[in-house]
């Protein structure tokens, strides 16, 4: 299995550490840092497995773009990234937001915080082992479908020439 590549944005440098410091005990995820949104959206087309993103990203660089737009410029450039949305607002309002344009879940900075987002991550990887279980069912229900339309319309073009194929067929 190739390594699960995570992008985490924050403007602050503690936050970065110790959110890789916390997800790096999985051998199986490598990490990238940005400090803005824009200098992630430079790096994109890296396709990353998962973004973690904070909400706030202003409080270095006032000119920097914000949590929800860079969320929302992801999801016009590749809508199959899974987005964590990151923050110290507990607030519903800017969690319903979030996930309105798109953010797989929203996390608090609280103590337990890293425990979520790892929790978040595994979800992601079951969610993602799901989707590709039913296309594949789909698919196969999608041939067995063909199989017996062409079977019966072959029987039938069969019995129309008056070759008798299988012996229920009369």
């Amino acid at each position: 299995m190739k390594p699960l590549k995570i992008f985490v944005v924050d403007d602050d440098p503690i936050q970065l550490e110790m959110i890789t410091d916390h997800l790096g005990k999985f051998k199986n995820f490598t990490f990238q840092t940005f400090a803005t949104g824009e200098k992630l959206l430079e790096k994109i087309s890296e396709k990353p497995d998962i973004i973690i993103l904070d909400y706030n990203l202003d409080t270095v660089d006032k000119n920097a773009m914000e949590g929800v737009d860079v969320l929302q410029e992801i999801k016009k450039i590749d809508d199959s990234i899974e987005v964590i949305m990151y923050s110290g607002q507990d607030n519903i309002e800017v969690a319903v937001e979030t996930m309105r344009f798109g953010a797989f879940d929203y996390v608090t900075k609280t103590p337990s915080a890293f425990h979520r987002m790892e929790n978040i991550i595994h979800r992601i990887l079951k969610f993602r082992e799901l989707r590709s279980d039913a296309k594949r069912y789909k698919l196969m229900v999608q041939m067995a479908g063909y199989a017996i339309v062409i079977a019966v319309a072959l029987t039938i073009i069969l019995k129309l020439m008056g070759i008798q194929v299988f012996g229920w067929v009369n």
